[in-house]
């Protein structure tokens, strides 16, 4: 197992990491006020840079194994980060990602984005999970499992 200090995104460039006071939500994009009221203790401690390139740069398509799963927790990247993926994606048979249904990180896409652009690829979501909601009962975020075919 070879572990990569890099991130996934559509082209090899160098970028901001918002380093959140919580490991678990520094972002490539900026947090949000929202983010930091529905999930005290996330606001933006330090920026960093990273090395964002395709997933291809890394691995290839004879190192996964079918079945496979691609996991996504990329705090707002999810689209971008799947892009990353594109010409991979015909080596899994599932994705399971983290998605918002409000913008938690300057300039996310939403859920509806995320499953719009994973049906145009053949993906079908086969379940929500993990559903986070706000005081008023709307769902915020949850975890979303989709099956090729």
């Amino acid at each position: 197992m070879v572990l990569h200090s890099v991130a996934v995104g559509p082209e090899r460039k160098k970028v901001a990491i918002h380093i959140s006071a919580k490991d678990d939500s520094s972002s490539l994009l900026p947090i949000t006020p929202i983010q930091t009221a529905f999930f005290p203790g996330t606001q933006e401690v330090e920026v960093a840079t990273v090395q964002v390139a395709p997933l291809p740069t890394y691995l290839s398509d004879s190192e996964i194994y079918s079945p496979a799963l691609l996991k996504l927790d990329v705090q707002g990247y999810e689209l971008l980060a799947l892009k990353g993926c594109e010409s991979l994606l015909e080596c899994f048979e599932f994705i399971y990602a983290e998605c918002s249904f409000v913008e938690l990180y300057s300039g996310q896409a939403l859920a509806d984005e995320v499953v719009a652009w994973l049906q145009e690829r053949s993906f079908r979501l086969r379940g929500v999970y993990n559903l986070v909601y706000d005081r008023t009962g709307r769902a915020v975020q949850g975890d979303f499992l989709f099956e090729r075919g």
